[in-house]
Order: structure tokens, then sequence, then C-alpha cells
């Protein structure tokens, strides 16, 4: 059928996942050792998320032009891009703070690993779902726990659907993962979980996931080798990844599934691009209209363009659009 790339946080997942990949290292990192540090490793992160945002903040506003001013893609492109410095600052400084080498080193050492640690990242993503079902199960109210992650409703269901060979409901298509975050062990474990525990590995629904990884020997955060080793961090690097998954596949159809700003270049160059929102003012549809493009619901009738958007994929099966593609 042809390539049906899906991004990871906001996408599959129902927010983004780097505080509970972070929240669960250092739990795991610091098991018997006492509070002490780690709550020294927590304050340190929420030090990390506050300087990102300010020197996000601080990009924007020296940026010209400004964003009610963009009303190009080329030019809300380009400003896309222009974060990368932001960016990759952050991801060096995240993994120099120790959050993961010493955990994954001694998961790894401890269960007889192969000494990458890709048993302890990817378990982490299994035990991010699990949290978040026994929350969502629970009666109680209040915020979910520290480090749970919720899919989103019908991803397993979807995934199974479309990445399947043996049934007529529009399967066959080569289901793969790009995502700017920092563990794509931490992604395979999470989608593992919310597909119901199934395997991730070559041959089954989600066969590729591009996205970075972390060095298990010194903790730092490595990009994917299909980008050469440079960290994915823009919605250039993600067109880039699309590109190389596409290799082989020149005469087959992209359909590609995002969230936010980082899947701009990736849905309008695809084929077929359905945007995931909690609702129609998402900062990412806000940001398509402004820019020129009309993005209509999933259920809004008979889809005439080349972008849509839904709440779930649930949403996306009952509308049947992936039928006609």
């Amino acid at each position: 059928m042809g390539l049906l790339l899906l991004d990871f946080d906001g996408t599959i997942t129902q927010s983004d996942t780097l505080h509970s990949l972070i929240s669960l290292a250092i739990v795991s990192s610091q098991k018997g050792k006492g509070k002490g540090k780690e709550e020294e490793l927590t304050a340190l992160w929420s030090e990390i998320v506050q300087e990102y945002v300010a020197a996000h903040a601080r990009h924007r506003a020296a940026y010209h032009p400004p964003a009610d001013q963009r009303r190009s893609l080329a030019a809300e492109l380009a400003f896309l891009e222009s974060v990368a410095v932001v960016e990759r600052a952050s991801v060096a400084r995240v993994g120099r703070a120790g959050f993961f080498g010493g955990a994954a080193a001694t998961a790894a050492a401890s269960s007889g690993d192969d000494g990458l640690g890709l048993g302890f990242l990817r378990g982490l993503g299994r035990e991010a779902v699990r949290l978040g079902l026994s929350s969502s199960s629970s009666s109680s109210s209040g915020d979910p726990p520290e480090g749970a992650v919720r899919v989103r409703r019908g991803f397993g269901e979807f995934v199974g659907r479309m990445g399947g060979v043996d049934n007529n409901k529009g399967g066959g298509w080569d289901v793969a993962v790009v995502s700017v975050n920092w563990s794509g062990e931490f992604i395979r474990g999470v989608v593992e979980a919310g597909c119901g525990g199934g395997r991730i590995e070559a041959g089954e629904s989600v066969r590729r996931v591009v996205a970075n990884a972390v060095g298990v020997s010194d903790g730092l955060v490595e990009g994917p080798r299909e980008l050469g080793g440079e960290p994915l961090v823009t919605a250039g690097d993600k067109l880039r990844a699309m590109k190389w998954l596409k290799e082989g596949m020149e005469e087959e159809r992209v359909v590609y599934f995002g969230d936010s700003t980082t899947d701009l270049a990736c849905l309008v160059e695809a084929d077929f691009g359905v945007v995931m929102a909690d609702d129609a003012d998402s900062k990412l549809l806000k940001t398509l209209k402004r820019v020129g493009f009309e993005v209509p619901h999933v259920g809004d009738g008979e889809v005439k363009g080349k972008l849509v958007w839904a709440r779930d994929f649930d949403e996306v099966l009952k509308s049947g659009v992936m039928d006609g593609i």
C-alpha cells in the first residue's frame, strides 16, 4: 500500500512523554539509594525544562518575521529550522545531566542484557503505559502518577489493521514511527504495550522506529543512524527521515500522522496527512490555517483535500478515510 508514518509524542500518545521517560529513569536509577539523589535529579530536570522554555521564548521574540506575519509555508518552515540551535543545546544538556547512563548500565548488567541497555529503556516504555492504564481505570480522581503514558484511543486496532497483510480492510502498509523523542527503545516499549503487548520487531505491525537513542556508557543522546548520527530535533530532520524511509518506494503513497509543528513539513510533503488534535484549536491546526491550509475534521463528510484532523485513531477508522488512499 505504501508508507504509513506516525509521529510519537502527542500522536500515538495523548501528550508529550519526555517527562515520563525522565521521571521513570530517575526513579529506576536511584532505587534503594535513598531520596536525596532522586530529589536532586528531579530538581535538575525542572531547571532544564524551565531554561528550555525560556530559551524558546527568547528565540521567538528575537526572530523576524513574527508569527502573525509568517503567511507562507516557506516562512514557517524557515522559522522551525531556526530553533535547531535551542533544541540541540537542550538535548546536549539532558545527556550531560546523567539521567540515563548509570541506570541503564546497571540494569543491563544485572539482567544479562546485551550491554546496550535496550531492554531497560524498552521496559520503561511498557511501565509507562501500565501506569497510564491503571490510573485511567481507577475511580480515583486527580492527575495520573509520575511516569504514566496514555496512548490515543484505537491505536492498537489501527496499526494492527493497517499493517496487517491478511485482511481486506486496508492492510499491507509499511508502518513506521519517526520522533524527536530521546529514546527509540522507550518508544518501542510504549508501542508494544499500547498494542496489547505485541512485539514490534521486523515483520510485526510497526516495523521501524526512527528516533534518537540514549548511549548507555555515557548517557548522552545520540541521533539516529538514518540521519548520520545527528540528533533528530526539527521539522526538517523529520522530513529527511521520511525521505530516507521512502527510499525504494518511490511509486508508493505516503500517509503521515502528526500533532505538532515539528510535523508540518512531513504532513504537507506526504500524499495524505492526518493531524491528531484534541480540538480544532490546536497549535498545529492554527499554524496550518495561517499558512494557507484548510484542514477539515475527518468526520466532516467526503474528504476532498490532502489534510484532515482527528481526535484519535478510532475516529480515523470509523471515517473510512484510509480505505480510499
